[in-house]
């Protein structure tokens, strides 16, 4: 008797275990499936992506070639002509060598840029340090972060740390309006590439406009953006509208960030960058920047 409930019992377990490897197979299974599925679906839009360059490429390619040809055809018009089919065959070119390998999805940027916000929001917290962001510029030259560097002072009435203190992450100054912690901007790599990308604005009203543009057209981090400029008051204000990294007033935010940074690199100046609500619909929020009497 107590053998028989002995092997009813070895049974039993024996079968529990085995819908329990079978449940974790399944869940192994419809794993490995949806990793499959996700995989296929990047593929898919990253082609797509590549498709639309491509069209876009054999639309201006055929463009071009019945500009020639209506050149042939139209002697009188050719200077004309054979000026736009040049315009639409080089396009063309370029537009198929720019398609773009691999395609990173905007949500993909806003969680990466969204884990530095967090420590740098932590950063402020557990230092006690002041809602200010200074972008200055810095003393050694490094091709990669454009020679600026983000102060986040203690003091409510700081002052701009000395060019060498500003290298180290932490600054601990005698005079304690300097303290306060130094940063690589996220902006820094992207003035980089807006400062190769074409020839540098000899204004500041031109400079405000091409960083506009850039935002927009370059680098696409927003669906619009106006620049406003005050060059004898020091500042200048950009109004944005659909960004592509999320709420623009988190810390050190790409679209603030590489306006100021920009800013603080071409004149050679700490520029203090603020973000506040629009005042009209023609924009979200607004990145204010100011230089000249930065510090208290």
């Amino acid at each position: 008797m107590s053998e028989t409930v002995a092997d009813a019992s070895a049974r039993d377990s024996e079968t529990q275990v085995s819908e329990v490897d079978l449940t974790r197979e399944e869940l192994l299974g419809e794993v490995q499936l949806l990793a499959e599925e996700n995989a296929r679906l990047r593929a898919q839009r990253e082609t797509r992506v590549r498709r639309s360059y491509r069209r876009a490429a054999v639309g201006f390619a055929v463009l071009g070639l019945l500009a020639a040809l209506a050149a042939v055809a139209i002697p009188e018009s050719q200077s004309v002509l054979f000026s736009l089919a040049g315009v639409g065959l080089f396009t063309a070119v370029l537009t198929f060598w720019l398609t773009p390998s691999r395609v990173i999805a905007a949500p993909v940027g806003d969680r990466v840029y969204g884990a530095y916000a967090a420590t740098g929001r932590a950063l402020v917290a557990e230092l006690d340090l002041q809602e200010t962001s200074v972008y200055v510029p810095a003393a050694t030259h490094s091709p990669d972060t454009a020679d600026v560097r983000l102060f986040v002072p203690q003091s409510r009435e700081f002052v701009i740390p000395d060019p060498i203190a500003l290298e180290s992450l932490f600054i601990v100054a005698d005079d304690e309006r300097a303290r306060g912690i130094s940063l690589v901007p996220t902006g820094a790599p992207l003035v980089t590439e807006f400062e190769r990308g074409g020839e540098r604005a000899g204004t500041t009203e031109e400079l405000a406009s091409q960083l506009a543009d850039a935002l927009v057209e370059g680098f696409e981090l927003v669906d619009r953006a106006t620049a406003t400029v005050d060059p004898d008051g020091g500042a200048v204000t950009i109004g944005v509208r659909g960004s592509t990294f999320g709420a623009i007033d988190r810390f050190d935010h790409p679209v603030g960030s590489f306006v100021a940074t920009a800013l603080a690199r071409e004149l050679g100046v700490p520029v203090s960058m603020e973000i506040r609500p629009a005042d009209d619909r023609r924009a979200e929020v607004v990145v204010d920047c100011r230089w000249g009497d930065v510090a208290a």
